[in-house]
């Protein structure tokens, strides 16, 4: 029997095979939430159309593009609430990253928290820094402040500085990350502290901070949505104090973390209460999915929404979080199988979206320099037409959209291939040699497992 360990270029070899890499985006994987995969790819692709807008009014305009969307069909209000995408995005992250560490924490009684914080940097930087690179090479608009993107410290930044500036999102979660263990550590130790009433705890806090901002900057608390969004003056405060801030935004975290808890810890007890009644379940899953659909349609821009007043203000400071807990309530139904909503969960849980939703980090980092670039020649074009300004915007979003998704998706599959999968395979090999257990596809509990990729 032969017992010689594989030399370094054979280790090397593997770690980068384009052939074993591309095969890992595209086989099965029995843990995963597949709901989770469709979730993750329909919400970056739902960013991607918000991002493109965005462009689109850079490109034109402020009025342009607000009298566009005032002249907008109803049915499309959906892509001026896409900034909902990263709070589905903030709940799955909470959600998956509570369960690895609870299982850890309830399997050892402890977290190791160097192993934890070396993996989830490995996790993302890779990728992050050879974009990072390029973009500092390239001398592009605060280039120089690249630094705080790689140390995850860029929303910390005033916004007109940051770098890369929709990686904010990546500061927000890596920083929630540092601190979550630690949390969970305090509660472990101190046995008269409920893990529960922290939780709601903290969550009241979010909205506690949420208005003390508000009510703090008068530009804010007495302004309208519109300049908040594309009013220099406004929007700098609001961006900077209330939309990139990990203080302000850690309230769909939480909801994360406290549905993984439920799903870790009480999985027959949430069941058990949601059938208690032969109606209930159909009545929660109505009240999620009729609020997810209020959210996405409430047309918060339109002019008359916009002005400032008490009903602004209470939309800014509930509004993320109340939709964040109606999308975990249909996650958990779905995973606790109470869904009546079983089509959409179906969709949402087809294979296909399996290697989509393993590309949307690359995706996500590099869909808006595609957009700017993908955008500017059809922008040209549609201006030349004979159309209104409405039907102008539709196109140009639509077509823009459409070709940026699928130049982001081939992107994201060459970094897959070349950075992304072997950074993990050197995470993986690193933690095995030095003694860590193997990835495990064990459930905990049952019925489904960890994503191995968190």
């Amino acid at each position: 029997m032969n017992s010689k360990r594989p030399s370094f270029l054979t280790t090397l070899g593997e770690i980068w095979s384009v052939k074993r890499n591309l095969k890992a985006l595209t086989e099965d994987s029995s843990g995963t939430f597949y709901l989770i995969n469709g979730l993750r790819f329909f919400g970056m692709v739902w960013i991607l159309i918000a991002h493109t807008v965005f462009v689109y009014s850079l490109y034109n305009g402020k009025e342009v593009f607000f009298q566009s969307l005032e002249d907008s069909p109803f049915y499309l209000w959906w892509i001026w609430n896409a900034d909902k995408g990263v709070d589905l995005f903030f709940v799955v992250s909470g959600f998956l990253i509570s369960l690895m560490l609870l299982k850890e924490q309830s399997k050892t009684g402890d977290i190791q928290l160097k192993r934890f914080y070396l993996r989830r940097y490995l996790r993302l930087t890779p990728l992050y820094a050879v974009i990072a690179i390029i973009f500092w090479f390239s001398g592009a608009r605060n280039h120089e402040w690249i630094w705080a993107n790689l140390l995850y410290v860029n929303n910390f930044l005033h916004p007109d500085n940051m770098a890369l500036q929709w990686t904010w999102t990546l500061a927000v979660e890596e920083q929630f990350y540092l601190l979550l263990p630690l949390i969970l550590i305090f509660i472990a130790k101190s046995p008269q502290r409920s893990f529960m009433k922290t939780m709601l705890g903290l969550l009241v806090l979010s909205f506690l901070i949420r208005a003390g901002v508000l009510y703090y900057y008068d530009e804010l608390w007495n302004g309208n949505y519109r300049d908040m969004l594309s009013d220099k003056s406004v929007s700098m405060i609001f961006y900077g104090k209330l939309y990139d801030n990990l203080a302000t935004r850690f309230g769909p975290l939480i909801v994360g973390v406290i549905a993984g808890y439920g799903y870790c810890f009480h999985q027959q007890a949430i069941r058990n209460w949601a059938t208690a009644t032969p109606y209930r379940p159909l009545i929660l899953n109505v009240l999620s999915m009729g609020t997810i659909v209020f959210f996405m349609y409430f047309p918060i821009i339109e002019a008359r929404f916009s002005e400032p007043g008490n009903g602004l203000r209470l939309y800014l400071i509930f509004n993320r979080t109340i939709f964040s807990v109606a999308f975990t309530w249909f996650m958990m139904s779905v995973f606790l199988q109470l869904s009546h909503v079983r089509l959409f969960s179906w969709f949402y849980s087809l294979k296909i979206w399996h290697p989509l939703g393993q590309l949307t980090y690359s995706i996500y980092l590099l869909h808006l320099i595609v957009i700017l670039m993908v955008v500017f020649p059809i922008n040209k074009y549609v201006q030349t037409l004979e159309i209104s300004p409405a039907l102008a915007m539709i196109t140009t979003v639509g077509l823009g959209a459409v070709l940026s998704l699928i130049v982001s998706v081939i992107m994201g599959v060459l970094c897959w291939i070349l950075i992304e999968k072997p950074f993990l395979n050197m995470r993986d090999l690193f933690a095995v040699n030095r003694g860590a257990p193997k990835p495990t596809a064990e459930p905990i509990p049952k019925p489904a497992a960890i994503d191995s990729r968190v």
